[in-house]
């Protein structure tokens, strides 16, 4: 189950870090911004708790580099506990973080050349090889996702665990899922590994199938990947947050997925525009797509081209995200246990993990998964209910 995130305490204080984080500034922008934030008794810690707590507080402690927003650390002396040497203490950890995940991926992905693959690079892992800007060291993430051939999956999973990786859950029967091979880890490295056959669920697939990413992703200039480029990035973490996350039908607010978004979007051409437009068309996700444009716009002040003619509809479903968003953790909690449970052991779910029709999904298939989830997560379902978790 996925993690939800922890209580907004006010829209104002919301309205602020969207303010910080915004991807387009004048230098009237961040110099009204500065005088807000040197007034005295600014909240510190609690935009900063938000930022943590929303998954972007690195975005956010680049932001307040970029734009020289973090306050002077007095010069007579240099207090551990000052906001500006807190923040850059977490900043150098991450980047030395990062550097583990360089030398991991450096280490990675001569083994799948080795054997044959070029893989896919998505999500966050994609930054680490490719990055499209200095904002792109911020974007966290919690395991490296490979999209390789469904034909090459298996020889690409045993020529890394002979490498020294391993399976990262017991699990007593044989890990069934036809979006990816169970996750792999090493013990000198940070991160999991996760090959994916399937570049999203079936759900989100029927918008960006798996033959489109591997029609439009490009060729590394010195590394053997390949890599999405910048509107085919945003439209698959769009799509992964809102129709496979099932973000859009429980109006979550991803506020993590929309800054992503919203730092690829900046530098979008008119072509660009058009492509995602096109794309989302035909397969009837325009509706998710405006809804997500508006709350970019809410937060971040993005524009898109097709604002001015998006529905009524897509706006309403925005407005009701944000308010969703200021509910209490229980009652956003509960609505996401819900949706996953009837998501999980639905016919069409049940069917693809067991590779059947639909039609002959019983009580028996519904038994046969509980047994698994109970082997495969053993004490941790309590965690799991409650919500703690990492962030993708």
């Amino acid at each position: 189950m996925q993690a939800t995130h922890p209580d907004i305490p006010d829209r104002a204080l919301l309205g602020l870090l969207g303010e910080i984080l915004r991807p387009v500034f004048t230098d009237r922008d961040t110099s009204a911004l500065r005088l807000k934030m040197l007034r005295p008794g600014f909240a510190w810690q609690k935009i900063i708790i938000l930022a943590q707590d929303q998954g972007v507080l690195l975005p956010l402690i680049d932001a307040l580099g970029a734009r020289s927003l973090a306050p002077p650390i007095p010069r007579t002396r240099i207090p551990d506990g000052h906001v500006s040497v807190r923040l850059a203490n977490v900043h150098a950890a991450h980047l030395a973080f990062r550097q583990r995940q360089l030398r991991q991926m450096e280490e990675l992905l001569p083994i799948l050349a080795h054997a044959g693959v070029t893989p896919v690079l998505l999500k966050g892992v994609r930054y680490l090889a490719a990055p499209l800007g200095g904002w792109s060291a911020a974007r966290t993430m919690g395991d490296f996702d490979l999209l390789v051939p469904p034909d090459q999956a298996l020889g690409a999973h045993e020529a890394i665990a002979r490498a020294g990786y391993r399976q990262t859950r017991h699990v007593e029967r044989p890990y069934l899922s036809p979006h990816h091979l169970p996750p792999l880890e090493h013990p000198d490295h940070p991160m999991p590994v996760e090959l994916h056959v399937e570049a999203l669920t079936a759900a989100a697939g029927a918008t960006l199938s798996t033959n489109r990413i591997w029609q439009v992703a490009v060729k590394h200039e010195t590394r053997p990947v390949l890599l999405l480029p910048p509107p085919w990035q945003a439209l698959h973490g769009m799509l992964h947050h809102q129709v496979q996350d099932r973000g859009h039908h429980l109006r979550k607010l991803c506020i993590k997925g929309l800054w992503e978004w919203s730092m690829l979007a900046r530098s979008f051409s008119g072509e660009d525009w058009k492509l995602l437009d096109e794309e989302v068309r035909e397969t009837g996700a325009r509706e998710i797509l405006d809804s997500w444009s508006c709350l970019a716009s809410h937060l971040f002040s993005l524009d898109a081209p097709w604002l001015a003619d998006v529905s009524a509809a897509a706006r309403t479903h925005a407005a009701l995200t944000l308010d969703g968003a200021m509910k209490p953790y229980w009652m956003r909690r509960v609505a996401q246990i819900g949706d996953e449970v009837r998501t999980a052991f639905a016919r069409e779910t049940l069917a693809a993990r067991y590779g059947l029709a639909p039609r002959d999904i019983s009580l028996i298939h519904v038994g046969r998964y509980m047994a698994e989830l109970g082997q495969r997560h053993h004490g941790g379902m309590l965690r799991r209910l409650t919500g703690s978790g990492g962030s993708p």
